[in-house]
């Protein structure tokens, strides 16, 4: 039988793709976890990542080979082609290329201008920053109703979980650290909050925001925010 093992860390937002990809999938395995605060140990480098970054999953094999599966979103594809009954990879081309499209382009886009919102600590530079991350939002959103425009639910692709929704998911569920680290936190928490929430460019944003946070395995990958804003606060402050 052929055996599985995970290599992640529970602050890290693209192992979590691969949690999440595990718990759709129902599929076992075992379990390492990478301290990502130290280097990296020895038999890591040589024997799983030769870069060091997680997730990363190595494969047993019954004839007693190895084979080692690295980068978040090659993992859980490779995870969610193992099992095609989950519905995690859509069967028509043109939505499989509207998932590839909507990850490219919040990678490329959407999250750089995240990041700058949360790492920019002037209140005047954070503010913009704050608005210039919502303007990406918006097409995001248009992103999400022109993929959706002929079904209903929540979800990327409608009512189903899919894979769009599983690789983003762990970083929608970040958009809680665009506020934290300001010095005002409760207040800009609540305007940045309001402003999303009266924004009827976001409508469908909101939804799926709302159903990715609801998601059990989404839950589950990530670990708590208290957990996440003092992990992440040593690059806030290596920036500031």
């Amino acid at each position: 039988m052929t055996k599985y093992t995970l290599y992640k860390n529970p602050h890290c937002p693209y192992a979590a793709r691969a949690v999440t990809a595990m718990a759709e999938t129902k599929q076992e395995h075992a379990v390492v976890l990478i301290d990502l605060s130290t280097a990296r140990p020895e038999w890591y480098l040589k024997d799983i990542n030769p870069f060091g970054q997680v997730p990363a999953l190595k494969i047993e094999n019954d004839d007693g080979t190895e084979n080692v599966v690295i980068e978040s979103l090659i993992v859980a594809e490779f995870i969610a082609d193992l099992h095609p009954e989950s519905g995690l990879i859509a069967k028509d081309p043109l939505q499989r290329a509207q998932t590839r499209y909507l990850i490219q382009h919040w990678g490329n886009h959407v999250q750089p201008a995240m990041h700058k919102a949360i790492i920019t600590l002037d209140p005047t530079d954070s503010a913009k920053f704050r608005q210039l991350f919502i303007i990406e939002l918006e097409k995001v959103d248009a992103l999400l109703r022109k993929a959706n425009r002929y079904s209903d639910g929540p979800f990327f692709l409608g009512n189903d979980f899919t894979f769009a929704d599983l690789a983003l998911a762990s970083l929608v569920f970040r958009m809680f650290l665009v506020p934290a680290y300001q010095d005002n936190e409760d207040q800009v928490r609540q305007e940045f909050e309001q402003s999303l929430s009266e924004n009827q460019n976001l409508k469908r944003f909101r939804e799926w925001r709302e159903a990715l946070l609801d998601r059990e395995s989404v839950q589950n990958a990530n670990a708590d925010k208290a957990t996440i804003k003092k992990f992440f606060s040593k690059f806030v402050l290596k920036r500031n």
